[in-house]
């Protein structure tokens, strides 16, 4: 009799385990469509995307359906893939790129969008405010240090009076970068030049126009900049202006340093975002944006001596050389 009282107990934790492995071998058979709207196809996107990709199928169990789509700058394929993330399915969208975010944000307000690298996008008016987003959108921001930048060029350019900007002025996030460039400009007693293109067939002629004008050009976050920087370089380095930029891809192609983010760390933490959202454990509307952990000086050795400059000593202790 008493070996029989232990039958039902020992069922029922049979049962019990049994329902355990159960859902665990559902949630392992999760399968989740995730997609990735990336402004324009450049090296240090392709790098955060990838880096998002690769930690959120660390963090997430169960299958991933990814799917990436990028216009390229086209204004008409923004709508339809927007459009296409809005209607079918998606678990959640990592959107690079303010102006994709806004063209989402306008197509659905349930859909968890998770910003990568976003400027500012209290500004931009994706987020009531950083700390409490409030709605759908959460992510990342990667709001230029223009104040750390300039402090750079002063020590590899300290006597350069005139700096340039170029930008378009369509893009929200460039307008955001320009007001700050200008404003720390003013602190440290530099002339602020702007100039403005609306696609890279411009830049020539206007890097041309800016010849005697600049001691030295910065090259923003900006998708059409970005986009025709291999161009940009050629030129500036023709007309023997020196560029500087806010990440590292642009200083191995021929900026002489960059101030910015790990840009594969943001990718990172952006993808820690997505898994709690994608789980149920937090919602985007009560999820800050967050930034990168840390600044990262970047400098292109060869660039530098190219544009007979001379390197501050310190570098080589505080920064990252890199090149092509």
């Amino acid at each position: 009799m008493k070996h029989s009282k232990w039958i039902p107990g020992i069922a029922i934790i049979g049962l019990l385990l049994t329902g355990i492995v159960f859902l665990n071998l559902n949630n392992s058979d999760k399968i989740y469509q995730v997609g990735i709207f990336q402004v324009v196809r450049h090296p240090v996107l392709d790098a955060m995307a990838e880096s998002f990709q690769n930690h959120l199928m660390e963090n997430l169990s169960g299958e991933i359906n990814f799917e990436t789509m990028v216009p390229e700058g086209d204004a008409s394929k923004t709508e339809q893939m927007a459009q296409k993330f809005a209607t079918e399915g998606y678990d959640l969208v990592f959107v690079i790129g303010t102006n994709l975010a806004q063209s989402l944000a306008k197509k659905t307000s349930t859909i968890p969008i998770v910003l990568g690298a976003a400027t500012d996008p209290e500004a931009a008016g994706l987020v009531q405010t950083w700390e409490h987003p409030g709605g759908n959108i959460t992510g990342t921001g990667d709001l230029s240090p223009v104040e750390s930048q300039l402090g750079r060029l002063a020590e590899i350019l300290p006597g350069a009076k005139r700096v340039g900007i170029i930008y378009n002025p369509s893009e929200d996030n460039s307008g955001i970068i320009v007001t700050r460039f200008k404003s720390q400009c003013e602190k440290r007693g530099i002339t602020p030049v702007t100039a403005t293109i609306s696609s890279q067939n411009e830049i020539r002629q206007t890097l041309v126009s800016l010849v005697g004008k600049v001691d030295a050009l910065y090259a923003p976050t900006d998708a059409t900049v970005q986009s025709a920087f291999p161009l940009l370089i050629k030129t500036a380095n023709e007309l023997r202006i020196p560029v500087f930029n806010c990440d590292e891809g642009t200083v191995k192609k021929g900026a002489i340093f960059s101030v910015g983010f790990d840009y594969m760390a943001l990718g990172r933490i952006s993808a820690e975002m997505a898994s709690m959202i994608i789980e149920g454990k937090h919602s985007p509307a009560n999820m800050p944006i967050r930034l990168a952990d840390q600044f990262i000086l970047f400098y292109n050795p060869n660039q530098i001596q190219q544009l007979d400059l001379d390197m501050p000593v310190t570098w080589k202790k505080e920064g990252k050389q890199t090149y092509e």
